[in-house]
């Protein structure tokens, strides 16, 4: 089919090749025909393993369906399209904003980018909706930042059984089979739930204590399966999070402040006095309260329980270690900067994601300018042509020269683009499995917010999507969020009723930098809860700016009786920036950043990444006010961020780190 003279397709053409032929033509394939092409090379058993993960590529990454039909005693295969295409919906401009708003609120810049891209293809929006004013007073951060997630959200949406190791938080490990009902996200952690054969009742697991990869037992679903226990009707992720908290008691941790850097845990204290010392605070999650925590360094040390204790040196441990023995590695001190990260050709479905977007967009405008591609899919000019090259290649297999893809007649350098011979990849899909997470993901975060002002849009929006996912059954009640209702400490309900009633606020605010507190004045204008921690979104009438304060650095907070007239100057960012703010004057240091932890570094905005991986992250050049700004980042992540350079913040930091660590060695 191709005339490239290299090794033949890539992998992302055979695929898009055979979505396109499966799917458009009348002839139907073989499960030879189909091997032989995605394994030239293969044996006959190979071949037909190929097509059984094709069977499992296209409903996993497309939301697609291979069906087989027997015809004179040999199995020949096509695509059933007939739950792909996006029904007859429309949507209002509020419910644009909303499902544009929902797939914003995902910190994980992939991930948001792909949800942004499948909200403008089912709305029909081209440009970016005004979801300022549909954001309500409280919105939730999202963060995917878990290796398992995609293996875990598979498996509850296909309803299969899976066995994976598990350590509890006792560091007890154990062999878990487990029917997969639901996946949700609580403070910021993603847990699971489902039917725990193992334990002969249901269960709910902290994903990233599950050891390995998930590993599928047995397809159930059938007559024989019968062991399997399906999903209840009524079933709701977000219900058994709630559930989940009152079940399990909060714990009591006592802490010693050894220095004012820990202020803000005096808000938290049960016996929270400026004078107290030491403080008795009540946590839920071990695991999350150890980082947050270890994040203070010299500044509080656990007296009790122990198991917390060991847990916070045990983190700290990780962070000065990785500093150690990174900062040793060649790899790190030889490496070459752009501005934008590399990441690669991405997966082969994303590939196949981009193209079919990429036919759709062309086919809906007729002529494209190539540069607005290169905009939208944020790639060079060089690599869209690479991309349109690649889709002129792909078409039936074995198929006519007129059974190809037409992209501009063949010329690849005419600065617009048009395609054509591609009718039914034009016409817009349903969301295939990961868009419907990032829209549906954060649209059930903005339900589970208590007091939502536009839930009416909402619902709405809710109801239209629901009826635009591809052929995945309960999404909706499968995917859950826990926010602020069921938080150790609700937020103040003064800030609330000021955000609500736009009253001025008098704040006392504790100021991390300078180490002190003052007095200042603000207009609130929303909350934003970005996992275990809040923000107030506020008019600073000292700083006459629109700035983000940290809810558990505000001690204390009146209201003044004055109320302010909402203007231009309270319009929040829409991308609901919660960004570090560096200036040009400021040091420049080189973060090594994990690839699972890459958002934690990204809000420092960094101004150049490493050309290439390292080993298993990337290096990133950030600007911080002085040397201590990192180390909390650093300690809270266990060695999974650590400072480069310079070698005077890398030390200084590694300096905070042995201070900390020592305060639970010495006896």
């Amino acid at each position: 089919m191709s005339t490239k003279q290299s090794s033949g397709p890539s992998k992302a053409e055979r695929l898009t090749s055979l979505i396109y032929a499966l799917a458009t033509t009348p002839r139907k394939f073989t499960t030879a025909m189909i091997g032989e092409y995605l394994t030239p090379e293969g044996s006959d058993s190979a071949r037909e393993k190929s097509v059984e993960r094709l069977r499992e590529e296209i409903r996993n990454d497309f939301g697609l369906r291979l069906i087989a039909d027997d015809v004179d005693g040999e199995m020949r295969y096509s695509i059933d399209t007939s739950d792909w295409f996006l029904p007859e919906v429309s949507f209002t401009p509020a419910e644009s904003a909303m499902i544009s708003l929902a797939a914003s609120l995902w910190k994980d810049s992939k991930l948001q980018a792909l949800g942004l891209k499948a909200a403008a293809r089912i709305t029909g929006s081209s440009a970016p909706a005004p979801v300022a004013p549909f954001a309500g007073s409280l919105l939730p951060r999202l963060s995917l930042d878990e290796p398992n997630f995609r293996e875990c959200a598979l498996a509850v949406f296909n309803r299969k059984t899976v066995k994976f190791n598990y350590v509890t938080a006792g560091n007890v490990e154990s062999v878990r089979e487990v029917d997969m009902w639901g996946i949700g996200q609580r403070f910021g952690n993603w847990y699971f739930t489902g039917f725990d054969h193992t334990r002969d009742a249901q269960r709910v697991f902290r994903l990233s204590r599950v050891v390995g990869n998930f590993k599928t037992t047995i397809r159930r679903g059938g007559t024989s399966s019968a062991g399997y226990r399906p999903r209840p009707a009524d079933f709701s992720m977000s219900q058994v999070l709630l559930d989940f908290d009152l079940r399990n008691p909060g714990h009591l941790a006592t802490v010693e402040i050894r220095d004012d850097a820990a202020t803000p845990l005096r808000v938290r204290a049960l016996n929270g006095a400026s004078s107290q010392n030491p403080l008795h605070i009540a946590y839920a999650d071990p695991e999350s309260f150890a980082s947050e925590l270890a994040a203070y360094g010299p500044a509080v040390k656990v007296l009790e329980p122990a198991p917390l204790a060991e847990q916070v040196a045990a983190t700290l441990r990780a962070a000065r270690d990785a500093q150690v023995q990174l900062a040793g590695d060649p790899r790190m001190h030889n490496a070459s900067f752009r501005a934008q990260r590399a990441a690669g050709r991405g997966t082969t479905a994303t590939q196949v994601l981009r193209n079919i977007d990429m036919i759709q967009y062309v086919v809906s405008h007729g002529v494209v300018e190539i540069k607005e591609l290169a905009d939208r899919y944020q790639m060079p000019v060089d690599k869209v042509r690479e991309e349109l090259a690649m889709i002129m290649m792909c078409g039936v297999p074995g198929g006519q020269h007129d059974e190809l893809i037409n992209v501009n007649d063949g010329d690849l350098e005419a600065d617009t683009v048009t395609i054509s011979n591609a009718a039914l990849l034009a016409e817009p899909q349903k969301l295939a499995p990961l868009e419907a997470v990032a829209v549906l993901g954060g649209l059930n975060a903005l339900a589970s917010i208590p007091k939502f002002e536009h839930r009416e849009v909402l619902a709405s929006a809710l109801e239209k999507i629901n009826a635009a996912v591809a052929r995945f059954d309960g999404w909706n009640g499968s995917l859950g969020f826990a926010l602020s209702q069921v938080r150790e400490h609700d937020i103040p309900a003064q800030l609330v009723d000021a955000v609500l009633g736009s009253q001025v606020l008098s704040i006392d605010y504790y100021s991390a930098h300078s180490q002190a507190h003052q007095r200042r004045e603000v207009e609130p204008v929303r909350l934003v809860e970005d996992g275990a921690t809040q923000y107030l979104r506020a008019w600073c009438r000292t700083r006459e700016d629109l700035l983000t304060f940290r809810v558990d650095r505000i001690l204390d907070a009146e209201a003044t009786g004055e109320v302010f007239e909402r203007g231009p100057r309270h319009r929040d960012d829409e991308e609901l920036d919660m960004r570090y703010r560096g200036s040009a004057e400021d040091l420049q240091a080189v973060l090594y950043v994990d690839d699972e932890e890459l958002p934690a570094v990204e809000s420092f905005q960094p101004s150049e990444w490493s050309s290439s991986k390292i080993g298993n992250g990337y290096l990133a050049k950030v600007r911080i006010s002085y040397d201590l700004v990192p180390a909390p980042l650093v300690a809270r992540h266990g060695g999974k961020i650590a400072v480069i350079s310079p070698d005077a913040t890398r030390e200084r930091v590694r300096e905070w780190l042995d201070e900390a660590i020592r305060m639970y060695e010495d006896k």
